[in-house]
């Protein structure tokens, strides 16, 4: 079991799924780049530093601009609210954010005896490689099934790399239900998105992000029947 740090804010205004990437920029930007965890790029460098982002920035409950903290990231947020203001530019409009709901508590992940059901929406789970696979098994459902399936099962081993919890056990991962996959585009990628039903023997946080594009809102995980 490995306890951690978990912070969701939840702010007044409601965006656009398409302005999350906006809305992040906004919140570097108001932050002054103070710490790498807002952006995951190293100081005055254009180099990504690649790992599980500990700040994401998210749609949450009935479409309101949100942020998920974990670990450090629950230190490193205070850096946005010493700011004077909140007035962030989403596009080409100036708007004054203001808290609607702040909650921070520690979260127990850990492996459990029955599996958990959870949604997970707006998962781009394959890189265009991957991708690239996906379409060469048409008619090949049962394959395509392992593929996702593997594929899930690896981005939550990347989200327990992340945390620093090492997993004493075997992680398992079963499809439940899968709506038909949409094209999207990312970073001038076509990439499929999926919203899907899975189960797992993994407590995972609400709301983390698992798959690609986490830190702009895609594959957010909520637990069913909880």
């Amino acid at each position: 079991m490995k306890p951690i740090r978990y912070l969701s804010v939840q702010f007044d205004k409601r965006i656009h799924p398409d302005e999350v990437r906006f809305f992040r920029s906004a919140v570097i930007e108001k932050t002054e780049r103070k710490s790498d965890l807002f952006h995951n790029h190293k100081d005055n460098d254009t180099k990504v530093i690649y790992r599980y982002p500990l700040i994401q920035y998210k749609l949450l409950e009935e479409g309101h601009a949100g942020i998920v903290c974990l670990e450090d990231g629950t230190n490193d947020i205070h850096q946005l609210f010493q700011a004077q203001n909140l007035d962030l530019r989403i596009g080409r409009k100036q708007q004054t954010f203001k808290v609607m709901d702040m909650q921070l508590r520690y979260c127990d992940v850990s492996l459990t005896a029955s599996p958990i059901e959870y949604r997970i929406s707006n998962y781009l789970p394959f890189n265009q490689q991957r991708y690239t696979r996906w379409q060469s098994l048409e008619g090949q459902d049962e394959v395509r099934a392992e593929l996702l399936t593997a594929t899930l099962r690896g981005n939550i081993l990347a989200f327990a790399k992340g945390i620093n919890w090492w997993v004493d056990g075997k992680v398992h991962v079963s499809l439940e239900k899968l709506s038909l996959p949409r094209i999207v585009r990312f970073k001038g990628q076509q990439l499929l998105a999926f919203d899907l039903n899975f189960s797992t023997n993994v407590n995972l946080p609400t709301w983390i992000g698992l798959g690609k594009g986490v830190s702009i809102g895609h594959g957010i995980v909520e637990p069913l029947n909880s």
